[in-house]
């Protein structure tokens, strides 16, 4: 069977195609690529295809496409990160041979000193929109099983907040110190203070730069419309991520404010479907200000050059909850969002921004 030409399915008025074991001899299940971790283009790990299920109404979503003609033949040029080369390539070009074989087409794939855009060149259009999916569905797989890089934040700083989380510091080193992981290289830094909304994995400029374009989009459509006026947040009581309070990786400050959450979800809402975030976990945000974190130890120990003691994995905060669950840190006025650079200080303290929207 030609693998664009399979088996029509109805389902619910709608028409799908689909392809069977059969139309791609060289194609493995999906369980095989589960076995592989994700490496970067100098490995060249392999990962095997998924079945390609092409709904019927592709064609209208890929009608911007910059597709033309050269050469009696079709073409496509697509600008991917080099971050996904060798997810796209394989282990002994196993993946981009099956890739070609599958849609019919002639992909090629740029060297480190070539911009980074991809060639796909078929016979037919579809073939080459075929192609242009897979690498599309390869491309997000890839980047899920990567560390963020930017998000959104809206800042939580204040002098009388930070003043306040030092003393909380303070207290919990001096009161808790004992307890089981508790060490300051644990804490936030106080000019860093922040919620978190949205997390992206952003690979080169064009990614970032289509990130910020993003970020205004939304500054112009949804969040001038909103005309929020109560931007106070009180920062008061303690929480943490797990249910264990023995055993915690993040402890975190609450805030409460109902603007502020129809905000945040809308924010999250808006960049769901984008290629360039994460996943969110669930439908609302969960507003936290983070001030112990385990990530934040191993990072600081990576940075110096140690691997970290396996040990402070986790930590014990069942006595600071006691004895400050209900610590208030202050109130903070919200006057802007941020899309912030993780791993980044800025000359303020605060991350780096590659857009800030005021409010």
């Amino acid at each position: 069977m030609d693998v664009l030409c399979p088996k029509i399915l109805n389902i619910d008025g709608r028409k799908y195609r689909l392809n069977t074991p059969h139309c791609c001899p060289n194609e493995v299940d999906e369980t095989e690529m589960d076995k592989h971790e994700t490496q970067t283009h100098n490995t060249e790990m392999s990962e095997s295809l998924p079945s390609y299920v092409e709904r019927d109404d592709i064609e209208e979503e890929c009608d911007d496409l910059n597709i033309y003609l050269e050469g009696g033949r079709t073409v496509l040029k697509i600008e991917v990160p080099n971050t996904f080369y060798g997810l796209i390539i394989g282990r002994n070009r196993e993946n981009l041979k099956n890739l070609e074989y599958q849609t019919k087409t002639r992909i090629k794939i740029p060297n480190v000193k070539e911009k980074n855009i991809i060639t796909i060149k078929g016979e037919q259009r579809e073939n080459v929109i075929a192609a242009k999916s897979k690498i599309d569905a390869i491309i997000k797989r890839g980047r899920s099983k990567q560390s963020m890089t930017h998000f959104v934040s809206l800042p939580m700083v204040n002098p009388i907040v930070v003043e306040n989380y030092l003393a909380f510091k303070d207290m919990v080193l001096d009161e808790c110190g004992q307890c089981h992981g508790v060490t300051e290289l644990l804490f936030q830094d106080p000019l860093k203070l922040h919620l978190t909304i949205t997390c992206f994995v952003l690979c080169d400029a064009a990614e970032i730069k289509r990130a910020i374009k993003l970020m205004e989009q939304f500054e112009n459509t949804i969040m001038k419309s909103m005309n929020l006026k109560s931007l106070d947040l009180l920062v008061s009581g303690l929480d943490y991520m797990n249910d264990d309070p023995s055993e915690v990786n993040v402890l975190y400050a609450k805030v409460k404010n109902p603007e502020i959450q129809m905000l945040a979800d809308k924010i999250q809402t808006f960049f769901q479907d984008c290629d360039l975030a994460l996943q969110p976990r669930n439908n609302h945000v969960k507003l936290h200000i983070t001030l112990m974190n385990t990530g934040f130890y191993k990072y600081q120990c990576s940075d110096n050059g140690d691997s970290g003691n396996r040990t402070h994995l986790t930590f014990d905060a069942k006595k600071i909850i006691e004895k400050f669950n209900d610590y208030t840190f202050g109130t903070v006025q919200l006057t802007d969002i941020h899309l912030s650079q993780r791993h980044t200080t800025d000359s303020n303290g605060y991350y780096k921004s590659s857009i800030v929207l005021k409010l």
